[in-house]
């Protein structure tokens, strides 16, 4: 059995990221069963980059097209792919051997997982898989096991079954980029789908746990899709959100958090 990764690349060079370096760095009997395809929503075409082709097929496509994010990478793969499985994977996340191992002996036990997930760090904190029922997500880390409630994560790494993907409609044009992730965890726990936590830890770049180093119009998307999330999908913990914008906005106006743009907030609130 083969599956297909699906690679979004985004400020430097795909050959250069933490991502398509640890796919090179696999073992040959695991590069054969990868069909990987580089989705580079870059400034730069790297198209004219020749690597030698390891995998079961290596394709790089770069994206031209005004809609730029997670969404568009993930729906053109789908639409690509005859796999029966499909890896999400971002350019920052230093998948293991190890992680690969686990999954295709999952596969071969035939069970009825429709997703699959490591545990995510980035250092020594786990940030994937969390709680759900909650905002506070962070503070409720998931450990292995498998799941059908209360549980979300990041996309990056996740395994999920095609078939589920293609009922659902393929992916959310709402969330172009953030909480897709959430958007997608939503789907699989709202369909009562079973997800397999796997004992096994990655290390993963999480941006958005640095809001002082994200760019304006970032901070604007991510709280965005955040409300737009809760309002619509969440509403049980919805007054947690306005709670939570509210105290932020209070810290921002009074320059306790330099990551705050409380204008923004104020926006988000108003605005929806």
């Amino acid at each position: 059995m083969k599956i297909t990764v699906c690679l979004v690349a985004y400020s430097k060079r795909y050959d250069e990221t933490k991502s398509f370096q640890a796919l090179q760095s696999l073992k040959e009997d695991i590069k054969c069963k990868l069909n990987v395809r580089v989705f580079d929503n870059g400034l730069i075409d790297y198209s004219y980059i020749e690597i030698a082709n390891e995998f079961a097929s290596l394709n790089y496509i770069y994206n031209d097209l005004e809609e730029r994010g997670t969404r568009v990478a993930y729906q053109n793969t789908m639409d690509f792919s005859r796999d029966e499985w499909i890896l999400l994977l971002d350019d920052d996340t230093t998948v293991t051997e190890d992680y690969f191992k686990i999954i295709f002996s999952e596969l071969q036990l035939n069970t009825n997982i429709t997703a699959y997930c490591p545990l995510i760090f980035e250092g020594k904190k786990q940030i994937s898989p969390t709680a759900s029922d909650t905002v506070d997500m962070l503070l409720f880390p998931k450990n292995e096991g498998i799941y059908n409630r209360n549980i979300t994560g990041i996309s990056s790494c996740l395994l999920i079954k095609m078939n589920f993907l293609k009922k659902i409609g393929g992916f959310n044009k709402k969330f172009p980029l953030d909480y897709l992730d959430h958007w997608l965890f939503y789907q699989l726990v709202d369909k009562e789908k079973k997800i397999k936590v796997l004992p096994v830890e990655i290390q993963h770049n999480l941006s958005v746990l640095k809001l002082e180093e994200v760019s304006k119009e970032r901070f604007e998307n991510i709280f965005t899709s955040e409300y737009y999330f809760y309002k619509h999908y969440k509403p049980e913990v919805f007054y947690q959100i306005k709670k939570k914008y509210v105290k932020m906005i209070i810290k921002g106006f009074f320059n306790r958090n330099i990551g705050i743009r409380w204008m923004i907030l104020l926006k988000i609130l108003l605005k929806f």
